[in-house]
């Protein structure tokens, strides 16, 4: 029984954030993979978006990296209770955060992300009774037929940075 359980550690360890519990970048490619393939062999319609969280160095520098992680897990919080039990999202990379709606067209997922902005804006994560300022840019991209990961991945990341330009 405790090389069952030092395994299932091992896996929980592999796949998932330690700060935020979400699933990690590796464990995330390989979920994407497999919606890919179901998209191009079933039709299905399924949107990835990037979500980059905003001033987290500033928040860093300025109030501890202890703040910057109670940022991230406050956003990993709210990303999970507003998705669907369908949908995913993922801790990718220190400030950045992925999604996967599925059966969404352009309008839902524009109206989707407008509304985790407002969320994302209005919310007042607190660290050591500092209340700190929340925003974040967030792009997106449909799975197309000719689509890997790496090339899904790469559109939804510059849809973000144009995202973030504009703002």
């Amino acid at each position: 029984m405790k090389l069952k359980d030092e395994l299932a550690d091992m896996e929980l360890r592999a796949n998932y954030d330690v700060l935020t519990g979400l699933p990690n970048r590796r464990y995330f490619i390989e979920c994407l993979e497999k919606r890919i393939v179901r998209c191009k062999r079933y039709g299905d319609i399924t949107a990835l978006l990037f979500l980059d969280v905003d001033d987290l160095k500033a928040i860093n520098d300025t109030y501890g990296h202890g703040a910057g992680d109670a940022m991230l897990v406050h956003m990993a919080k709210l990303l999970q209770d507003n998705i669907r039990a369908s949908d995913m999202v993922a801790r990718i990379g220190g400030d950045e955060f992925a999604l996967l709606l599925d059966n969404l067209d352009a309008d839902r997922v524009e109206r989707k992300i407008l509304s985790l902005i407002e969320l994302i804006e209005a919310s007042q994560p607190v660290s050591n009774g500092q209340i700190l300022n929340c925003g974040a840019a967030i792009g997106y991209s449909f799975v197309g037929p000719a689509d890997t990961a790496d090339t899904l991945m790469s559109r939804a990341d510059e849809a973000m940075y144009q995202s973030k330009k504009r703002a």
